[in-house]
């Protein structure tokens, strides 16, 4: 069985925002959203973020911010 490696995004070197999806998003293009566990655009609030799911407007890749780890992808639009 073959196991499910991690993935993860990168970021500009010396510029820990300047993330680079591995579709070839950027900040300075499509850019990256807080969003919910589906990777539906939400406000940044208690209320309906977890404080570290970001979206990628491009692909729909669900990132932590935190580790830059891909943890999911967008359901449908």
């Amino acid at each position: 069985m073959l196991e499910k490696t991690q993935e993860f995004i990168s970021c500009e070197e010396n510029y820990e925002d300047a993330w680079i999806c591995n579709c070839g998003n950027t900040p300075n293009s499509e850019g990256f959203y807080p969003c919910n566990s589906k990777g539906i655009e939400v406000e940044p609030t208690e209320n309906d973020w977890d404080g570290i799911s970001y979206v990628c407007a491009d692909c729909g890749r669900i990132i932590n911010q935190d580790t830059l780890e891909v943890i999911g992808h967008r359901e449908e639009k």
